[in-house]
């Protein structure tokens, strides 16, 4: 038997993406607006906190925007289709009446140092 220090070639060996390797590509939650119809789109902010400032346009209803991070109810976003800020923080419910409505998961692109 070997002892325990013994080289194991294998023991360490990792894959890292090369040439002809597909990456793994990360999978992000989209989510749709169904909030705001009444107000022309949801609020949406600079930052997390709710008294960060407001941007001037709203995020228009129909809208699907990806999510970025999630706190609680608060969500970070990226535009996917609709009209509103490219980026921003919403709340997804207030009040017990929903704003935004996970669709589920996606392939994004692959995420950054092709993990």
């Amino acid at each position: 038997q070997a002892p325990a220090t013994a080289y194991r070639p294998h023991a360490r060996a990792r894959r890292l993406p090369g040439p002809g390797r597909a990456r793994r590509r990360a999978m992000t939650a989209t989510w749709e607006i169904v909030g705001g119809a009444d107000k022309g789109g949801i609020l949406v902010r600079e930052g997390q906190d709710l008294k960060s400032p407001a941007t001037a346009d709203r995020l228009s209803t129909g809208a699907v925007v990806e999510q970025l991070s999630l706190a609680g109810d608060r969500l970070q976003y990226r535009l996917l289709t609709g009209t509103g800020p490219q980026e921003g923080w919403i709340s997804i419910k207030i009040s017990g009446k929903q704003l935004a409505v996970c669709k589920g998961e996606s392939t994004a692109a692959p995420a950054p140092g092709g993990a």
